[in-house]
């Protein structure tokens, strides 16, 4: 389709207001999520097919002035009802408002919504400019939004001043729609492959592509196990024959027979070596599997095939309505890791055990009845104890709207809990005493709030950028704990989602006080974290932005309400004490005079020598709140050491205990 020839006394007619060139979006100096105006000829169309819902989706290319000489396209992804969807021609010019921008894969495209609207210019219709494209408009199912007269003339402009050799002619298009309408499934998991199939496949990468003269090579893998696959143990050392780089490394996962070497030929050894990454999942079309050189193994084939011609790689994002196939995929992948964490677990034993020297004897009867009576006096025991468990919660009154779990287990004094932990070696033949930074372990305690971190309730909730986790709707994240096997993981580079997807998280600490009266010191008080899945168990609330939602925030200082009492309060009133006292330093005026006698005076030695507003706010107001039971752990984490010489564990970190309470429920009133 050749463009109309500009003379030289045409005009270069302006961008109507509001709308964005092609180049920009591609360019991403429009950010992802934004919604735009745009206007372009259409050069691809890919018919509508059924999205699993009651939806379809068609995808439309089109491309600008400022995109002409390149071979590239804005795609723009529709969906609607099949009564809705719409068929172009090529050449066609197409009006888009309020598309969302998106970043899929490695490009950028836009996404419709219910708020979009499409206006369709028959390209045969469209006059020479000046004259308005009015007429040239084609009528589209839903769309009642006027166009200003200025799209109607730049329409007209664009289409005759805009070069049409990346438009193709009107067979070639329609090979394209019949290609796209028409298309087999050919969809395999790598456990079903044979050879000389050719299959559509969703991989995860996990062995950065090595471009070769001519040739690209990957590994990948969907976590399904093939016999016909290499096998990788856990002391492989390198790949041996089935690697083609100029190094053989150690083989990083999965194990077993769950990866395949695939080979990538022009033009796509070229997209794969500039574009794929290790850690991405990838979906590949039309890959054809054949026998290995040593005729045992499979492996994959991507040629040159001209009668495919779109893409035969593509990189898919982990964002949360992606494709159920991709959804199975991640599942499987989150399986397998947890197994080799199990296996890895089990290896470390099995090898402990066959380090051990012997087995041991049988017991004798004797010894069996000294165990069934030290049994017998330890059952005894803590019958006695949980008999002065109940006495003692008897007498504190417990917050009865607060439920702990393990209530069969004893009471820990927050006083024991927090005592150093030692721990007894030999070094060179002598006997040393060790102090632990820390010690696994899981208490049940007696205890009222007295602080909290952060200072506001807004700042309870804080958000993070999606993982591709979360794509899994029974997916809940890592524990407080952190997870202990970093190095370990392979695959880190897919688990970042697009930079515009947020998960909201709980994340607050709170400072417990024991709850006997003989122990109200700062000896007895420790902060224990949050975090994300017990803050849903404490409140019953799930995490958002509080700022934005103020129903949710109310409902959240409800039930703090419940285990804190007046805390907020008090809070609030000794922050508005302070500002006051900041301002009267600045406005140099005396502090104001005491009123309350030697009462007064009390009040203020108390607080100098708590340092802090728990015990008796500066206007006399005190702490109200009942304790309660509740469950703590403590475990530890590493941080940065600043000194080097001081630190414990390696890349100067060391190891610091950390409180953590868990198994805590707040009951509605």
């Amino acid at each position: 389709m050749a463009p109309y020839p500009p003379s030289s006394s045409a005009r270069t007619a302006q961008l109507p207001s509001g709308y964005t060139t092609v180049d920009d979006i591609l360019t991403q100096m429009v950010p992802a999520g934004r919604l735009v105006k745009v206007v372009g000829l259409v050069k691809d169309y890919r018919a509508p097919r059924a999205t699993g819902g009651i939806d379809f989706k068609c995808t439309v290319t089109i491309y600008d002035k400022s995109v002409e000489n390149d071979e590239t396209g804005l795609d723009i992804h529709i969906f609607g009802r099949q009564d809705e969807m719409f068929e172009p021609a090529a050449g066609d010019v197409l009006v888009i408002n309020s598309a969302k921008v998106q970043i899929w894969g490695a490009g950028v495209s836009l996404i419709s919504s219910r708020s979009t609207s499409f206006h369709l210019y028959s390209a045969p219709d469209i006059p020479r400019p000046p004259a308005s494209a009015k007429d040239a408009l084609r009528p589209l199912p839903g769309t009642h939004q006027q166009l200003s007269e200025k799209v109607h003339e730049y329409v007209s402009w664009l289409y005759h001043f805009t070069n049409k050799n990346g438009v193709p002619d009107m067979a070639t298009f329609q090979n394209l729609i019949d290609q796209s309408s028409h298309i087999k499934d050919k969809f395999c998991k790598l456990e079903n492959v044979i050879e000389r199939q050719f299959c559509d496949v969703i991989v995860f990468v996990v062995r950065a592509p090595f471009h070769g003269v001519d040739k690209t090579t990957l590994w990948v893998t969907d976590y399904t196990e093939n016999d016909k696959f290499h096998k990788f143990s856990w002391d492989d050392k390198q790949l041996e024959e089935r690697h083609d780089g100029p190094e053989a490394t150690k083989w990083a996962g999965p194990f077993g027979k769950r990866s395949i070497q695939i080979t990538c030929f022009e033009p796509a050894a070229s997209q794969v070596s500039s574009e794929v990454q290790l850690g991405q999942w990838l979906r590949i079309r039309n890959l054809r599997i054949k026998l290995a050189k040593n005729a045992l193994n499979l492996e994959g084939v991507l040629n040159e095939d001209r009668q495919f011609i779109r893409r035969q790689v593509e990189i898919l994002p982990v964002i949360q309505d992606c494709e159920p196939r991709l959804k199975e995929a991640i599942r499987r992948k989150m399986e397998y890791e947890k197994l080799k964490k199990e296996q890895l677990k089990s290896r470390a034993a099995n090898e402990n055990r066959q380090g051990a020297a012997g087995t041991k004897r049988k017991a004798s009867e004797s010894k069996n009845n000294a165990k069934e009576r030290r049994k017998e006096k330890r059952g005894a025991a803590r019958d006695k104890v949980a008999q002065q468990d109940r006495l003692a919660e008897e007498r504190l009154g417990l917050n009865d709207l607060v439920k702990c779990e393990s209530q069969e287990q004893p009471v820990t004094p927050v006083s024991l809990i927090l005592e150093p932990v030692f721990w007894k070696t030999t070094v060179q033949g002598e006997e040393v005493i060790l102090t632990l930074p820390f010690a696994c372990a899981k208490y049940r305690v007696n205890v009222r709030v007295v602080d909290f971190r952060p200072r506001k309730l807004q700042d309870f909730a804080t958000w993070r950028q999606s993982t591709e986790s979360d794509v899994l709707s029974d997916y809940s994240g890592d524990s407080s704990s952190g997870s202990d096997d970093d190095d370990n993981n392979e695959g880190r580079g897919s688990a970042v989602l697009n930079s515009g997807n947020k998960i909201w998280e709980w994340r607050f600490a709170l400072q417990l006080e024991d709850a006997d009266p003989k122990s109200k010191t700062e000896k007895d008080r420790f902060w224990a974290v949050v975090d994300n899945i017990e803050a849903q168990q404490l409140v019953g609330l799930d995490a958002c932005d509080l700022r934005e939602d103020l129903d949710r925030l109310d409902k959240l200082r409800e039930q703090l309400f419940t285990l804190w009492g007046n805390l907020e309060e008090i809070q609030l009133q000794e922050q508005q004490r302070q500002i006051a006292n900041q301002r009267r330093v600045a406005a140099n005026r005396p502090p104001p005079s005491s009123s309350g006698g030697p009462e007064n005076s009390d009040n203020e030695a108390a607080l100098l020598r708590d340092g802090s507003a728990e015990e008796i706010s500066h206007n006399g107001m005190q702490l109200s709140n009942k304790p309660f039971s509740c469950c703590i752990q403590q475990y530890g984490v590493r941080v940065q050491e600043s000194d080097s010489n001081q630190a414990e564990a390696k890349d100067n970190r060391e190891w610091v205990r950390v409180f953590g309470l868990f198994g805590t429920k707040i009951s509605r009133i």
